[in-house]
């Protein structure tokens, strides 16, 4: 039965809604046009402030520029040559889309992205956002696969003045330090040798699927393992993934001297390290500690080195999507040439601008009691000055009529 048209019946989905006659639709519409206009502006036109730790960001940012700026000189001058095409900046950061070494496929436009000294300071952000202080203790698990990012996590290292202590996996994906004559095990042999860095790392595995090269050929293993054993880095191999996941905690434990970690620090996507893929979409870049809101959610998180060092309340710092992380700090995307330091967001910290958001609170204040009542203004106008406002200026503050919408 259509109880539409009965009088005295009402549509549920219906509302009464009531406006003063002489309120035009104009002048609804404007208010409501500058109501949105004055939210953007406020969201969209923040105060930038200098970041109280400038000075440790621009230190580590510098310091990765010098060790980007060193591998880039020693490999020209040892004839490697580069292709354009791949790497634009010369930065001998960037390596084949193929070799006997690579582990997995790789993001070219994100390797490229990630040659930028800015990542160092980022990296020093997220280290303070994860409540480490100079001299605390930190673990990190590195890949191949970022030599760049690695370069960034290094520097912000030296920069806090923090102790780490450092896990490798020898492997890398496409466009990462997956030449064999130049891995990242031999880029930090380099770096350390300059004196550019201190770090070294305690231990290596071959990388790739479970952590030890399964399907790999044997010529691949056997240059995984030779660039290992030329740096001097012990060698982590194990069966299974889950004892390459204990040999690193055992590791872990043994350097850290009884002292709790700060930080965990991952770079790239480890199957040991994060979990792979699959730990990569709950360790997002940035900081991760355990929390309420995904404690129960570590469960479903893949077994690895970093979901276990959350289970000990030790924060999380995945650096890795280099892509990602510029756009959410205004660096250019796979720049073809080197940003300058002290370039991006991280640098600044933003606050919205008090005056403007007061304004604009008053303006949309007026806007919507205009509307409401609007006989107010005029009224108050009269008792100011009496003889100035026409007395049929002031409407009714209550409506005549009141109108369905369906």
């Amino acid at each position: 039965m259509n109880t539409n048209n009965q009088p005295g019946l009402k549509r549920p989905f219906q509302v009464m809604y009531w406006r003063p006659k002489k309120i035009s639709r104009t002048w609804l519409w404007c208010s409501m046009f500058v109501s949105l206009a004055g939210m953007a502006a406020v969201e969209h036109w923040p105060k930038r402030t200098t970041s109280s730790d400038q000075e440790t960001l621009l230190a580590a940012a510098t310091d990765a520029q010098s060790s980007m700026q060193f591998i880039a000189e020693m490999q020209s001058e040892r004839g490697h040559r580069v292709l354009s095409a791949l790497d634009p900046q010369a930065s001998h950061l960037i390596g084949p889309s193929m070799s006997m070494v690579t582990s997995k496929i790789g993001s070219l436009s994100s390797k490229q992205t990630s040659i930028n000294p800015n990542f160092a300071a980022v990296v020093v952000r997220w280290l303070i956002d994860a409540g480490v202080k100079p001299g605390d203790r930190v673990a990190i698990g590195a890949s191949g696969s970022w030599p760049a990012l690695n370069i960034a996590v290094y520097s912000a290292i030296k920069a806090m003045d923090l102790r780490p202590t450092v896990i490798l996996s020898a492997g890398s994906s496409q466009y990462g330090a997956n030449s064999p004559d130049m891995m990242w095990v031999d880029m930090e042999r380099e770096l350390h040798s300059a004196g550019l860095t201190s770090i070294k790392a305690g231990a290596a595995s071959l990388g790739g699927l479970h952590d030890r090269a399964a399907g790999m050929t044997p010529a691949t293993r056997q240059l995984l393992l030779s660039a290992i054993e030329r740096n001097s880095v012990e060698l982590i191999e194990s069966p299974t993934l889950a004892e390459s996941i204990d040999q690193r905690m055992q590791r872990y434990d043994v350097q850290s001297n009884d002292n709790t970690y700060s930080a965990y620090i991952n770079v790239g996507g480890s199957s040991a390290s994060i979990g792979g893929t699959l730990g990569q979409e709950f360790y997002l870049p940035g900081v991760r500690s355990v929390g309420p809101e995904n404690a129960g959610s570590l469960a479903s998180v893949p077994d690895c080195v970093a979901t276990r060092m959350l289970a000990k309340n030790v924060p999380v710092i995945h650096v890795g999507n280099a892509q990602k992380v510029a756009e959410q700090f205004g660096f250019p995307i796979a720049p073809a040439v080197m940003p300058s330091v002290g370039d991006g967001l991280v640098y600044a910290k933003t606050a919205h601008r008090m005056p403007l958001v007061a304004s604009v609170m008053v303006l949309i204040t007026f806007a919507m009691s205009w509307i409401v009542l609007p006989g107010w203004p005029i009224r108050i106008l009269r008792r100011i000055r009496p003889t100035s406002t026409p007395q049929d200026l002031c409407p009714a503050s209550i409506p005549a009529k009141l109108e369905w919408m369906a």
